[in-house]
């Protein structure tokens, strides 16, 4: 009975937790080829899009002759650990990762940034003891977030 208890108490605070930006998933197709999106809701509580002008894309481009488009296993796991590395600059006052597109031979992490020169020190210590990476990034400036606005108006069923 007394563990029952904790684990309800944990599934609270997790759901708690996760209220406070919650994340979704969609599908389409690009190329024949389908795509997953997952992508925050909104912008995060207590975010204010002006405090975050810039856009930083990165890109990881992968065979997509095998696997209908996606990463194969070996590559999935990669992407996984480089998430994985960097998600602590999702966070206020640095940045928020606010969608992820797989698929059609490509993932892609847009992240709306406060400072890009910060968050670029912030990104290399962070993966300083990783392998290299195959990604490519682009940042420019997006203060009305049109990127991230101009995907949450073409998703249905929000």
């Amino acid at each position: 009975m007394f563990l029952f208890r904790i684990i309800l108490i944990l599934i609270a605070i997790q759901s708690n937790a996760l209220a406070e930006n919650l994340y979704f998933t969609a599908q389409g197709e690009q190329g024949g080829q389908p795509v997953i999106y997952r992508s925050m809701q909104d912008v995060p509580e207590g975010a204010r899009e002006s405090d975050y002008p810039t856009l930083v894309n990165i890109y990881w481009g992968y065979d997509n002759s095998e696997n209908n488009g996606m990463p194969d296993s070996e590559t999935n796991d990669k992407q996984i650990a480089f998430e994985d590395a960097i998600s602590s600059l999702d966070s206020t006052g640095i940045s928020h990762l606010m969608l992820v597109i797989t698929g059609n031979g490509r993932k892609e992490w847009v992240w709306y940034v406060k400072d890009p020169a910060i968050w670029m020190s912030k990104f290399n210590q962070l993966l300083s003891s990783h392998q290299i990476y195959p990604i490519e990034i682009e940042i420019q400036k997006d203060p009305q977030w049109s990127t991230y606005h101009d995907f949450i108006t073409g998703v249905s069923g929000l």
